[in-house]
């Protein structure tokens, strides 16, 4: 029972002092006097005696050791502190307490530094205190004596008492420039902000500086690494292209080849297969794929690379444009370059290895948007206009070249595409035949059909298209009716019964019966077609007037400047 604290210990006579809810669970584990007793009915009288005299003994010192455990439980913790919305009249409150003597307020803190001494709360009070409390106290006391002098509205007794908490709560003195709690009327207390010194704030400013260096070095870091994505991946396509150039075509164009020709490919049928991926391979291999390597350790040269190279690589336009040829001849003779894989010993079939160009031109713009996106988190900004100028390049060349694919899967147009002019829009319309806007009656009555229209500068092409989109093959179109541009009138039918519609009608005497009416399948389509048929209209007229009366337009557009 010694070792046991004094809060846990039991009477003799079996009855235990009053504990806390909290730790019952705790006096349950001990042992109860129920299990002593027969054991001292078995024992011999003398043994009993003297049992008895010792549980007389200790229940003496129990007894006495009883005041000052209650004393030392009685022990209450100041109040929680309350929010203080105004400090200086806290204060100013606390000061204005009155006391009544040095005494006083010295017993006031030590009051305070026995509450806030845990020695107090766990071991016996006793006659003499510990050494470590009676230097504190002592402490306190001379705090007292030497703030009360400089005390002059006679508040010295709180303000000294304050002094003192906050001299051992912030470090041994009351200085205002500690950053210990200061104790108010009412047991509240007030922290003080800790005071910040110059060189805490330099190396606090050194820290962040740090840290922002490392992060602006990650950041240049993961660029450098989009920069060599883009290096690999060159390296790996030129392979590709080398694969095609040295291995089909030139086993193709060997005249000692194990695999003869089929005779549908001779008289340079064979070169409709692979278009110009000859001129894409050289320029890449001797020209680009240099100049991205050098980039790598100077990076600021990627945007005007790709500025200067834009003339190259409209190579692409050209390609995708064969495309759709090179794709039907290959599946006519499967089996012819099948063979010839067999015996280069390539994984990929042909038809795989000719969409390399395609998907490469479409990648371009996610690896510089990657790259683009690094160097302005890195605060580049003198590097940032020409990578916006190489990003737009890398949409504007696969936008065309995809649209010159599906202008070469095109049939029966009767001459040649080349010389429509530019392709200002193209996609699927659905579309009435025959009927004018006039002629409401015949439009309600026929079914309207999704037909393919291609919008050049010199012509509009509508073809029926024949098959599906998926994500190996692509339709084709089968060329319909034209209407020439300079001999068309556009009218815009939009309205709330109707929807979004639009009539095209020639104005040509040989073609005069010809007209459509036209629904895009969303609003924003039919803007964008709306929109664009105007201004190529627009142009046409201009045009024709500068031909026809050339003075008279140009005073025309000087009046209009």
């Amino acid at each position: 029972k010694k070792w046991l604290p004094t809060q846990f210990r039991k009477l003799s006579h079996g009855k235990s002092d009053k504990l806390p809810p909290v730790e019952k669970s705790l006096i349950s584990k001990k042992g109860s006097d129920k299990k002593v007793k027969p054991n001292q009915q078995e024992k011999p009288p003398e043994e009993q005696e003297s049992s008895t005299v010792t549980s007389v003994v200790q229940q003496q010192q129990q007894q006495q050791l009883e005041p000052e455990d209650e004393e030392a439980t009685a022990i209450e913790l100041p109040p929680p502190m309350k929010p203080i919305q105004d400090t200086a009249s806290a204060l100013s409150g606390a000061a204005a307490v009155p006391s009544s003597s040095e005494d006083g307020a010295t017993g006031t803190a030590n009051k305070i530094t026995k509450a806030l001494s845990l020695k107090s709360l766990e071991e016996p009070s006793s006659a003499q205190p510990p050494a470590d409390l009676a230097e504190i106290e002592q402490f306190v006391k001379a705090k007292v004596e030497s703030l009360k002098y400089l005390d002059n509205d006679g508040s010295g007794s709180s303000s000294a008492a304050m002094a003192a908490i906050g001299g051992l709560v912030g470090g041994g003195d009351g200085s205002s420039g500690t950053s210990g709690p200061l104790a108010l009327n009412g047991g509240h207390t007030i922290a003080k902000p800790a005071a910040i010194s110059p060189q805490f704030s330099e190396n606090e400013a050194a820290d962040e500086n740090q840290t922002e260096e490392q992060g602006i070095e990650d950041i240049l870091r993961k660029r450098n690494y989009a920069l060599r994505e883009l290096v690999t991946t060159e390296e790996a396509y030129v392979n590709d292209l080398s694969q095609i150039v040295n291995g089909y075509i030139a086993e193709i164009r060997n005249p000692a080849s194990t695999v003869p020709i089929p005779d549908d490919l001779k008289g340079g049928k064979e070169r409709m297969v692979f278009g110009n991926i000859e001129a894409i391979y050289e320029w890449h291999r001797d020209h680009f794929l240099k100049a991205l390597q050098k980039c790598v350790q100077n990076p600021y040269e990627l945007g005007p690379l790709i500025k200067r190279s834009e003339r190259k690589l409209h190579m692409y336009v050209v390609y995708c444009q064969n495309k759709p040829v090179s794709e039907h001849i290959v599946q006519e003779h499967m089996n012819y370059f099948d063979e010839l894989r067999l015996k280069l010993k390539y994984k990929l079939c042909l038809g795989d290895m000719l969409i390399k160009p395609v998907q490469r031109i479409m990648k371009y713009e996610l690896l510089l948007k990657d790259i683009l996106k690094h160097t302005l988190r890195a605060g580049l900004t003198e590097e940032v206009p020409g990578l916006k100028e190489a990003m737009h390049i890398m949409q504007v060349v696969p936008k065309a070249a995809n649209d010159m694919m599906d202008v070469g899967r095109l049939q029966k147009f009767e001459g040649k595409i080349t010389t429509q002019g530019k392709l200002l829009l193209h996609g699927p319309l659905y579309c009435v035949e025959g009927a004018s806007s006039s002629d409401k009656n015949s439009y309600n009555s026929q079914k309207p059909k999704e037909l393919h229209v291609f919008l050049f500068e010199q012509n509009i092409i509508f073809a029926e298209i024949v098959g599906k989109k998926t994500q190996f093959t692509s339709p084709n179109y089968i060329y319909k009716a034209h209407i020439q541009v300079n001999k068309m009138t556009l009218q815009d039918l939009s309205d709330q019964t109707n929807g979004n519609r639009f009539s095209l009608c020639s104005i040509d005497p040989q073609r005069s019966s010809l007209s459509y009416i036209c629904t895009a399948p969303t609003p924003e389509l039919h803007n964008e077609w709306l929109n664009t048929i105007h201004e190529i209209l627009k142009t046409q007229n201009d045009f024709l007037k500068a031909l026809v009366s050339p003075i008279a337009y140009q005073k025309e557009l000087t009046k209009d400047s």
